[in-house]
């Protein structure tokens, strides 16, 4: 194994604006820090600007297939791929890597910043004698990248067939909770659960009828109660964030959105995740877990437990508004929350939207499970690829 300099490995390596862009809710990606997760985009929470902001933006360069964006800080050398047709621009502190294919492949440069031999030399990097690190352009350029003999590319491949399946995984997950989202959107918002006859209640002639307390037509047979009545509340966690150490296989909640691990759990089963400080956000998860001392971790009683996720996730704009308050830092006004009043369905609803919801929950359980062995491999094998200790055959 030989060492090589980054700069000699890309055709060009692009500094990006130093300038914050005007945010948009919609429009044209901007790639920012925490979108750099394990080595991809995550296109889950993007900020977004105009076109004419875009094209200054990448008048430097433009972002294409297969160039890895990495961060100089906050945190220093995390980096993502730009995935194919994916039309985005660059937020600050960011560089953009163009690698030159003739040296080596995008895939396996990507694995080698993210191993323990290049991490290291970026976390001993603090040149600005100032609380934030900053791997500035001439440095970044001198990270000695080790490479190994015998087809590199193969090893990028290898690894990058690893993440192809966890990606898979991750669409099917995501495809599987979007469907129970339509038919919870469908059957308690719309009321258009099948009746007895297995026809759409509401436009099939159901009865409506008013309920005081929601100000509002329901179903009839369907009832009203306050969220306090509903929930039921976990122990306090007592583990701070700075204390999780980010291995385990156990995802650790917290009030962010970062989602850590951990090899202890608190909970099991399907619980809710709830920020208290900062802004409201919900997240829900069918399996064992731990969370933050920031975190409110709360599930339902047992016939309002397959539905109570979906009740947050809908109400959850309003709970910013509304249930966080404070100066400065908001917190979430928990006595506030439980006064919530909520629709009620009758139990045979209860029980076939149960059925549906906990048979999904079961296997995104399964596939994020299945993602964590992979990535627990990914990273077991990567320093030994590294070091020639394994080597890709054909």
């Amino acid at each position: 194994m030989k060492f090589v300099t980054l700069e000699s490995l890309c055709s060009d390596i692009i500094d990006c604006p130093h300038s914050t862009p005007k945010w948009l809710d919609e429009g044209i990606p901007v790639i920012r820090n925490f979108n750099l997760i394990n080595g991809h985009i995550d296109t889950s929470n993007l900020s977004y600007v105009d076109e004419a902001t875009y094209l200054e933006r990448i008048k430097r360069a433009n972002p294409e297939e297969d160039d890895i964006i990495i961060s100089r800080e906050a945190p220093m050398g995390v980096v993502g791929m730009v995935p194919k047709g994916f039309k985005c621009c660059l937020g600050q502190r960011l560089v953009l890597l163009k690698v030159n294919r003739l040296k080596c492949s995008p895939q396996y440069l990507l694995y080698v910043l993210l191993s323990d031999v290049v991490q290291k030399q970026i976390n001993r990097i603090d040149l600005t004698g100032s609380i934030v690190s900053n791997l500035n352009i001439p440095d970044m350029k001198k990270l000695l990248i080790p490479v190994v003999d015998g087809d590199i590319n193969k090893i990028g491949e290898y690894l990058n067939s690893i993440d192809e399946n966890i990606s898979n995984n991750n669409k099917i997950a995501q495809q599987l909770e979007a469907m129970t989202k339509t038919i919870y959107d469908y059957w308690f918002l719309q009321f258009e659960f099948p009746n007895e006859e297995g026809k759409p209640y509401k436009s099939s002639g159901g009865k409506m009828v008013w309920n005081e307390e929601l100000q509002r037509d329901i179903p009839e047979g369907w009832g009203s109660e306050k969220l306090k009545d509903v929930i039921v509340e976990n122990p306090k966690s007592k583990i701070k964030v700075g204390d999780v150490k980010n291995i385990g296989e156990v995802p650790f909640f917290t009030s962010g959105a970062e989602i850590l691990s951990t090899n202890d759990s608190i909970v099991s089963g399907l619980n809710c995740y709830l920020n208290t400080g900062g802004n409201a956000d919900v997240k829900y998860y069918y399996g064992d877990a731990s969370y933050s001392t920031d975190t409110w971790c709360i599930t339902a009683r047992d016939d309002m437990k397959y539905i109570f996720p979906f009740i947050l996730d809908k109400i959850k704009p309003s709970m910013d508004k509304v249930f966080f308050q404070g100066t400065g830092l908001r917190h979430l006004q928990k006595n506030l929350l439980r006064e919530y009043s909520l629709c009620i369905p009758d139990n045979d609803v209860l029980k076939k939207f149960e059925k549906i919801a906990r048979d999904i929950f079961v296997q995104q359980h399964n596939l994020l499970a299945e993602n964590r062995k992979l990535e627990s491999l990914k990273e077991f094998l990567l320093p030994l690829l590294m070091n020639g200790q394994v080597t890709v055959g054909e």
